[in-house]
């Protein structure tokens, strides 16, 4: 299961995890189960027809931790007030017509919609309904008026729904969901009002309709770049090629398979961008000619192929970049540092990464990356060998530090 925050982010963080009586109301247990297993304290508020379709048990097995449904249950404590004080977020997943409703009007009736009546900025709902249900414009303008009090939503997805009925109002998979709250609760921010355009996995060229010449990149680092800039507040784009990672929430994409491809979307997209993550990794060479049936092997003992250069997609789109941000990123097996240098200059960049490859450690494919960061104005900095997540925050604190803060 691939996730895009931080690993050691929720390391200490406490969620109240509101529960209600939607049909999805099951996928609550896993979210309980991943947080707790990844750092969090998580305490559950069960509304009691939330009872119907997951018990109590459930939730303090996963969490270790005492689940609630009524408001007294506290004893000599005020519960509803501790837990939200005691919270980073109240996170009510799913959040039912019937609990958004009462937020937007503040019916504390229970003890879960009178937490949400303490401290609205922590609230995070995720809705989840039928289709007609959440289209109705009761329930539309209940959401316009829980967010313009400070309240969050992380919305539901189209899809097929308990119901039998196909449409909007799924609740968001785990990894979803997980993204989702991370966006909102990143402590750090910057690029509210960026536009951050990622380019992100391999670019194919085609010898024939069988073959082709690619490298194994799998768009995790692309991705993680993305989910940082989204968490910085950032409004990001991605325009990715051929990825074996999932990619994430909240971010759209757009997907090309060749160099020539990859260079017409992100001169299309850099027009209206802020800042680009160059981060594809882009075949150098095309074969000069695409066989339109596939090569035979017999009666050859060997084949020729010729290979021409692709565009430099980096240096023409750096080339006239005026206020914008440029970062581009370079995979060498020798000398990184000295790498990075030379193409931070000779590609009129403003950052510039190099990432060391190092087989089955670092680079294409593994999980973690060994990177050196060089800057225009003479700033530099190497890292240790990192989760690409942790060198994504890296990435984007050094830019915003160097030069936006």
């Amino acid at each position: 299961m691939t996730i895009y925050h931080p690993p050691q982010f929720w390391k200490g963080k406490k969620i109240t995890l509101g529960v209600t009586g939607g049909i999805a109301a099951f996928k609550a247990i896993s979210l309980a189960s991943y947080l707790t297993k990844s750092g969090a304290q998580v305490k559950t508020c069960l509304t009691k027809n939330a009872l119907s379709l997951v018990g109590k048990s459930s939730f303090e097995a996963v969490t270790g931790e005492k689940a609630y449904v009524d408001l007294f249950e506290g004893g000599g404590e005020i519960l509803h007030i501790n837990l939200v004080r005691e919270s980073d977020a109240i996170v009510v997943v799913p959040a039912t017509a019937n609990i958004l409703a009462k937020a937007a009007c503040g019916i504390g009736d229970d003890l879960l919609s009178t937490i949400l009546l303490v401290d609205p900025g922590k609230v995070i709902f995720a809705p989840a309904m039928n289709v007609t249900m959440w289209n109705n414009p009761v329930v539309q303008d209940n959401l316009k008026k829980i967010v313009s009090r400070g309240m969050k939503v992380i919305y539901p997805v189209s899809g097929s729904l308990a119901c039998g009925e196909e449409g909007a109002g799924r609740l968001p998979e785990l990894e979803e969901l997980v993204e989702g709250i991370f966006y909102y609760l990143y402590p750090q921010s910057g690029l509210e009002g960026k536009k951050v355009l990622v380019s992100a996995g391999a670019t194919r060229e085609w010898l024939d309709p069988a073959r082709f010449i690619s490298n194994p990149a799998s768009g995790f680092m692309g991705g993680a770049l993305a989910s940082l800039a989204r968490a910085w507040g950032g409004e990001v784009k991605m325009v990715v090629g051929h990825v074996t990672s999932r990619l994430p929430w909240g971010v759209e994409v757009r997907r090309v398979e060749t160099a020539e491809e990859m260079k017409s979307a992100l001169e299309e997209e850099w027009k209206e961008s802020d800042i680009l993550f160059m981060n594809a990794a882009i075949s150098d060479f095309r074969p000069l000619s695409f066989y339109p049936s596939k090569i035979k092997k017999e009666g050859k003992e060997e084949l020729t192929i010729t290979l021409v250069s692709n565009p430099d997609i980096l240096s023409g789109l750096a080339k006239n970049k005026g206020n914008k941000i440029v970062v581009g990123f370079c995979a060498e097996t020798n000398n990184p540092r000295e790498e990075a240098r030379k193409k931070l200059q000779r590609k009129n960049v403003d950052m510039m990464v190099a990432n060391l490859i190092a087989q089955g450690e670092s680079g294409f494919d593994t999980p973690t990356n060994k990177a050196w960061i060089v800057d225009c104005r003479g700033g530099e900095k190497e890292l240790p060998l990192l989760d690409k997540r942790d060198l994504a925050e890296e990435i984007v604190s050094y830019l915003f530090n160097h030069f936006l803060g």
